[in-house]
């Protein structure tokens, strides 16, 4: 599918916290929760007839697409999980969702927006928080500048590397095909945004990272949270690198570039397997 390249849409009166989304039914197929975690370099056998909850973020953005928010160009900064109940494959349930907050920040504005998927008994299985930036570009450039004054700590010390993988623009645009978001299939929309190719989605990187908590089958409950700290593109390397606390658990997942640099990190809260 041949995408134009439109100027980055700027209207963001369609952003105010309290809008609330459609409520829409949601079913996890198997066929696409394989296809999705091959996508992202995970075996779909490690989730066994469990719905991988990483892939119902790509719900929230079929939400908002649905609603007529803008998602060209938009940027997500911080993408977090709450699973209070393991969710099957095929399972049907309620997908409901609202708008949290939109606030100015350093870059721009920071938008929040919240999900739940719900059981047909009313119980709320998962939570889901997608936070972005509208970027504005003056803003943006500033804070750049700003931010490469300071050199980083080497992200992988206390880490062990455990995986690594080449992204391809095939599984870039199968994984965000769902999104609708041209900065992820769209060569001259990327170079429009200064960006020297199309992006992965930083979902994409997440569901790895989360892949690598499936070692003791799928967890039950967890709550973790994602923060994507620079973009990832489409023919990029990249390796996982994990560290473990002190009941042996996994406690943090980081993605690097062929730089080594840090390119999204998982940080997990709590998590409980059966």
């Amino acid at each position: 599918m041949i995408h134009s390249a439109p100027t980055p849409r700027t209207k963001t009166e369609e952003f105010y916290p309290g809008f609330r989304f459609r409520e829409r039914p949601v079913t996890r197929s198997r066929d696409y929760q394989n296809s999705r975690l091959r996508a992202c370099g995970v075996d779909p056998a490690l989730y066994g007839d469990q719905a991988a909850a990483g892939l119902f973020g790509q719900d929230c953005f079929e939400a908002m697409r649905e609603a007529g928010h803008q998602v060209d160009g938009l940027v997500q900064t911080e993408q977090r999980f709450r699973q209070f109940q393991p969710i099957a494959v095929g399972e049907p349930l309620t997908q409901r969702g609202w708008i949290e907050a939109y606030d100015e920040v350093e870059r721009g504005h920071r938008l929040h927006r919240t999900f739940e998927f719900v059981r047909h008994d009313g119980g709320v299985a998962l939570v889901a928080d997608v936070i972005g930036l509208v970027p504005d570009k003056e803003k943006w450039a500033a804070a750049a500048a700003k931010a490469g004054q300071k050199k980083p700590a080497d992200p992988r010390e206390g880490f062990e590397e455990v995986s690594e993988k080449t992204m391809t623009p095939e599984d870039v645009t199968l994984f965000s095909s769902d999104v609708g978001n041209l900065i992820h299939f769209e060569p001259d929309f990327a170079a429009n945004l200064g960006y020297r190719a199309p992006l992965a989605q930083g979902l994409q990187t997440m569901v790895w990272m989360m892949g690598r908590l499936t070692e003791d089958g799928p967890p039950v409950s967890f709550e973790l949270a994602a923060s994507f700290r620079r973009p990832v593109f489409w023919d990029d390397e990249a390796s996982l690198w994990l560290r473990r606390g002190e009941d042996g658990l996994i406690d943090r997942v980081r993605a690097l570039n062929t730089d080594g640099k840090l390119t999204a990190e998982l940080t997990v809260a709590s998590i409980s397997y059966a």
